[in-house]
């Protein structure tokens, strides 16, 4: 185990404050864009944190699910999931087809489900769990 799986950089943040700062993010890369969800579809109930600056962030829902993972600061994902599985949580996610079941797959995630994406030419949605 490295110091890079232990970040420490992030902490708690409200729903306003994430959808905030995934809006942000979204707006300024496009890779961003495509593999997170809109800002407003995210739950209300689930946990967020942030980094101190802004710049990355996730969720976890109340199930366990990773939802939005973000970071705008190049190599800085790989300690963010690894913050979320080891400290707060997260055991299962959803993402879109693509780079993303890959780079999951190197935390341990596996693919449970695939399906359709609910918009036509979309990528599918890939259900993955630990």
């Amino acid at each position: 185990m490295t110091t890079a799986i232990v970040t420490g950089i992030v902490h708690p943040a409200s729903w306003e404050e994430y959808t905030a700062a995934l809006d942000f993010a979204r707006l300024t890369t496009p890779r961003i864009a495509e593999a997170t969800s809109k800002p407003e579809e995210m739950p209300r109930d689930a946990r967020y944190y942030l980094s101190d600056d802004f710049a990355s962030g996730f969720g976890v829902a109340n199930d366990g699910i990773l939802i939005g993972l973000f970071s705008l600061v190049k190599g800085r994902g790989e300690g963010m999931v690894w913050d979320a599985i080891l400290h707060y949580g997260a055991s299962k996610l959803d993402c879109f087809d693509g780079f993303l079941p890959d780079y999951y797959r190197r935390f341990g995630f596996v693919e449970t489900e695939r399906v359709p994406n609910w918009t036509l030419g979309a990528p599918d949605v890939v259900f993955m769990k630990l």
